[in-house]
């Protein structure tokens, strides 16, 4: 299956569903729009059951896909499809589970700041147990989209790192982008990185590089800001104690999608 955007018509979701269209034509992949309603959880289960109601929250969740294939014009085919009622985080991880899409793309807290990932609790409670990957957008996305950079990936090498590894160096094949494989270490952290992560990028299929970048205030501190060229997304794999093939994240992770100036793609463990 394709991509699928979560999107609520607000200035987060009009970067996820930005993001999502440029990742659609940078992979070929079919685009769904999904929304959930109603917008607010209260009194869901007492209007679920009066029809009129249901009838009026429909109503709103189409006029919100609307706006979103305004806003997608021409530039790629979407579907649509309206999810509820109920609380959005159960009705997308539902979702995802029933359809398997590729990847669900979403945007980040109206509380993060300018250019910088930080997931709402839609995000969080969804960035811990889903089964396939998600791509959150930074905030005011919209304002300077492009994947035009390599597609960097973290990795400490664990096999989440290396299952990250893979994923990465799929998506820049099918993009036609390059791999930064980064490692965050000092003193004795680098020891057996130094040969790993230049022998990772070695064995890959499409053009690579691997570098060990040093400590600055945490690792996830680095990996939210990379030096050098503005990475397209950063690919972080789950915690290696979550249930297999879902995402569940560890402490780096978390401050990773909490504050990157890129958009972050968390994979399920293999």
């Amino acid at each position: 299956m394709g991509l699928t955007v979560g999107f609520d018509d607000t200035e987060q979701g009009r970067d996820a569903l930005e993001l999502g269209v440029l990742l659609s034509q940078a992979f070929g992949r079919t685009l769904t729009v999904a929304t959930v309603f109603p917008r607010e959880d209260n009194g869901v289960l007492h209007g679920a059951a009066d029809s009129q109601w249901r009838a009026a929250e429909r109503a709103k969740a189409d006029a919100v896909l609307a706006v979103a294939r305004d806003r997608v014009g021409d530039r790629v085919p979407i579907e649509t499809i309206a999810l509820g009622p109920g609380s959005a985080a159960r009705l997308l991880y539902q979702y995802a589970e029933d359809e398997q899409p590729s990847a669900l793309v979403l945007g980040s807290s109206a509380q993060a700041s300018f250019g910088l990932v930080s997931p709402g609790s839609t995000v969080e409670r969804l960035l811990h147990g889903i089964s396939c990957p998600v791509v959150v957008a930074p905030k005011g996305y919209t304002a300077d989209p492009g994947l035009a950079g390599p597609i960097a990936v973290a990795y400490d090498g664990s096999e989440e790192a290396e299952n990250a590894v893979e994923f990465a160096a799929r998506l820049a094949a099918e993009a036609g982008a390059a791999i930064r494989v980064v490692a965050v270490a000092e003193g004795a952290m680098r020891s057996g990185l130094e040969e790993q992560v230049p022998a990772v990028a070695a064995s890959l299929d499409v053009p690579a590089t691997g570098e060990i970048l040093p400590v600055r205030r945490s690792v996830a501190a680095v990996l939210s800001d990379l030096p050098g060229e503005r990475p397209s997304a950063l690919v972080c794999g789950s915690r290696g104690y979550g249930p297999v093939r879902q995402v569940f994240l560890g402490s780096v992770s978390v401050r990773v999608v909490r504050a990157a100036a890129y958009p972050v793609v968390v994979v399920p463990r293999p």
